[in-house]
């Protein structure tokens, strides 16, 4: 699964490379270090208005949910959404129908298990571009206060050679689309078999990865550093 995640990426970049606004400039936060369970803002492009760059939280709340309690409790399942089950989960099946978006980081974090430990990897893109992630998104409104919730979860599928050896027990990735096939999954006039067949793992070949260092799971340190990126040697030749 997807739940950590590097979104070290300067504003202009951001917007040069979508052609795109970001709303809420001053609410943007670039860090190299995210966890889902902080349920933090990042910059999605949705398919109802594609021409901006906005900034939804992570962890999906279905437009149907009654109250704060259960709203809640459901968001932190929703962080990641299979690709085999989207149109079969109630959180799941209306959003991928109507209200796709893509997700903007630069890079995302896993484990692998070896000799009975866990060694941090951290995965991007070839020549380290933004990488664009499919996901799902809804808005729930909060019936107590009015408040307005816009959420999104992130979308996973089989895993790619590359990353069934880093997440070598469950063998899941993040769909990674390439920049030929991010309009196509905000088309939502497409038909739905068309845009499900985009969800596919993303070629190894253009994809690097290394392992890092124990920094990423230590407690009550600031992870939003360089070295948390950086390589670490482990000593291990079993390790890729």
């Amino acid at each position: 699964m997807c739940f950590t995640v590097n979104l070290n990426i300067v504003k202009e970049e951001m917007e040069r490379r979508f052609n795109k606004k970001l709303l809420d400039p001053d609410e943007y936060r670039p860090s190299y270090y995210y966890s889902a369970f902080a349920l933090p803002k990042l910059p999605v492009i949705c398919s109802n208005s594609p021409e901006y760059i906005k900034l939804f939280q992570w962890g999906l709340i279905p437009y149907w949910i009654k109250d704060e309690d259960q709203a809640g409790s459901i968001r932190t399942k929703t962080f990641n959404a299979k690709a085999e089950t989207l149109t079969e989960k109630p959180s799941y099946k209306a959003p991928v129908r109507s209200k796709r978006c893509l997700i903007l980081l630069r890079g995302f974090y896993e484990w692998q298990s070896m000799n009975n430990r866990k060694y941090p990897y951290y995965i991007y893109l070839k020549d380290n571009q933004i990488c664009t992630f499919a996901g799902i998104f809804d808005t729930w409104t909060n019936r107590n206060t009015g408040e307005v919730h816009n959420t999104f979860s992130l979308i996973t599928t089989e895993a790619n050679p590359l990353m069934a050896k880093i997440h070598n027990l469950k063998k899941r990735m993040p769909v990674i689309l390439e920049p030929d096939k991010e309009q196509e999954w905000l088309d939502t006039s497409r038909p739905l078999d068309d845009s499900l067949k985009l969800l596919k793992p993303l070629d190894q070949n253009l994809m690097r990865a290394h392992t890092i260092s124990r920094l990423i799971t230590r407690k009550g340190v600031d992870k939003n550093t360089s070295e948390l990126i950086k390589p670490y040697d482990y000593n291990d030749p079993s390790l890729i």
